[in-house]
């Protein structure tokens, strides 16, 4: 609404109406500054602000530009739709040479009686409303200019200086809680990260105040405890373990770094690191506590021990033999003598190679150099020529060695020989010993589908005296020797078997009853060896 001349006597009405008019306008900035004090999220400051100066100004169309930090467009808000529209080519000509760009180059706002007459703006082409009168105001704080509202009428000279002064004060309001917005926003932002980031880790983490009060913690501590939803306030409805190193913790005032064993099934063995953080808060002390499950670490460190313990063990033997034989040797006087004791010397010395050479296989294995040179192998060939070769042996020993091949062609399998032979070797020679007397070794080979997948099994049977069920469980075990721990041999074949196998993808099982015999059952995949030339 003008003002009145100079001179010009205002009725009553006039000023009523205008004291009227001066009232929205303050309740208008009354109730957009307290709702905007209120509102967090970006795209509800924006849609509101379109939506109040068009509703108040009566204007026909509203729209926002929002800027980042280089004065790059971020977000293009149009009042007929409230959601962001899309940069066109046009678009970014209006930011460049329009009023727009006008408004963002001089930091004020910008009233246009009538755009014929006003070079700085630019009609869309395809705009079916005619635009006479706009109203432009940059959303300032500070010196940056956050955004550009425009608002558009298709009268001339609709827009006044009043409605110019009052959007500028609303557009300060609005650029203030379009920066909060974008603060709240850009702190959900990081606490998302951080919060995903500490929720993939493998590690547990909490944090805790000096209370112990829990106000973070991620689902893998959750789950080294057991404990489901909803999330434990306090420590001490955690662990009482975690509970006593924290209050350590706080009274030396230092890190504390230990491990504790939680009893559950399975057993879970963890290291803990607390530690201070020294931010966040002058009223409150906060604290991470970091877990690692280190069940698989112990594990593999008590095996190590066992396993250097044994190899030390079986190692020990064959050189104290070596040793009093060669003393013997030294001091005979006897020459009858001298052979048997050189025999045994080189007996045990074969014997010691043979473990070295099974502690460096099995030391290949588990690095992962076991160096493999695969090819085509017609595996019932390999087998029959293995069944030939131990047939003597057997024979010597009066026992039995069959060989029961496949009733269907098996296709060529792409495989390391040596390291096949040696699987099934290790089998032979481990069944022809336990084998008494008269008895029988059965090597058979035939086709087999197990979960669905086509593959070859190779069996070795006797008829010896069978191997109990406990110690079934444990055959497959470094340097175990079931019942007979006196018997010779280093425990590392069946080990490396089943090792070997695992390398080619296929498995190994034992089948056995006492007093009856044992069977040793090895499956290889044919879809992963097979011939396809």
């Amino acid at each position: 609404m003008a003002a009145n001349e100079p001179g010009q006597v205002t009725s009553p009405e006039d000023s009523y109406q205008r004291l009227r008019t001066e009232y929205e306008r303050l309740q208008l900035l009354y109730s957009l500054a307290q709702q905007f004090a209120t509102m967090l999220s970006l795209p509800n400051v924006l849609q509101h602000v379109l939506s109040a100066t068009t509703r108040f100004t009566n204007a026909v169309r509203g729209s926002i530009f929002l800027y980042g930090e280089y004065d790059e467009v971020q977000m293009h808000l149009l009042s007929e739709r409230f959601q962001q529209a899309r940069l066109t080519p046009f678009t970014n000509r209006i930011l460049r040479e329009g009023l727009a760009s006008w408004v963002l180059k001089h930091r004020q706002s910008a009233l246009i009686a009538d755009t014929n007459l006003d070079e700085r703006w630019i009609d869309y082409p395809s705009d079916t409303l005619d635009v006479r009168s706009v109203l432009c105001v940059p959303l300032l704080r500070g010196r940056r200019v956050r955004g550009v509202l425009t608002l558009v009428h298709p009268e001339i000279g609709f827009f006044t200086m009043d409605d110019e002064a009052l959007l500028n004060v609303i557009a300060q309001h609005a650029a203030m809680a379009i920066e909060n917005a974008q603060l709240i926003a850009d702190i959900n932002d990081e606490r998302r990260k951080f919060e995903g980031a500490f929720t993939a880790m493998e590690e547990g983490l909490i944090l805790v105040d000096g209370d112990g009060r829990i106000h973070f913690v991620n689902p893998q501590a959750l789950a080294f405890f057991a404990v489901t939803p909803p999330v434990p306030e306090h420590l001490n409805e955690l662990s009482q373990q975690v509970l006593g190193l924290f209050k350590e913790a706080q009274q030396t005032g230092d890190s504390v770094r230990a491990e504790i064993v939680l009893e559950q099934n399975p057993t879970t063995d963890l290291a803990i690191h607390i530690a201070y953080i020294p931010i966040f808060s002058e009223q409150e002390d906060w604290w991470t506590i970091v877990l690692h499950d280190i069940t698989r670490l112990k594990e593999y460190d008590r095996l190590k021990t066992q396993f250097v313990a044994n190899a030390s063990h079986e190692l020990r033997t064959p050189l104290a033999n070596i040793k009093l034989y060669a003393r013997l040797a030294q001091q005979v006087k006897a020459k009858t003598k001298l052979p048997q004791y050189l025999e045994t010397i080189a007996s045990e010395a074969g014997r010691l190679e043979a473990i070295v050479e099974d502690l460096l296989t099995l030391t290949r294995l588990d690095s992962g150099l076991m160096h493999s040179n695969p090819e085509w192998v017609d595996i019932i060939e390999l087998l029959r020529n293995l069944a030939q070769t131990y047939r003597p042996l057997a024979e010597a020993r009066e026992q039995r060695l069959i060989f029961q091949e496949c009733t269907s062609n098996l296709p060529k399998l792409w495989l390391a020989p040596d390291q096949f032979m040696r699987v099934v070797v290790n089998l032979l020679s481990n069944a022809l010993k336990f084998t008494p007397t008269g008895g029988t070794v059965t090597l058979s080979v035939d086709r087999q589908t197990q979960a669905g997948q086509a593959g070859t099994l190779i069996t070795v049977a006797d008829t010896g005296p069978g191997i109990a069920l406990e110690h079934q469980q444990r055959l497959f075990e470094r340097f175990y020797r079931g019942s007979n721990p006196t018997e010779s041999g280093s425990g590392l074949g069946l080990a490396i078997v089943r090792e070997l196998l695992a390398l080619m993808g296929g498995t190994i099982s034992v089948a056995s009853t006492v007093g009856q015999g044992s069977q040793f059952t090895c499956w290889l995949p044919l879809e992963q060896h097979t011939h396809t030339a």
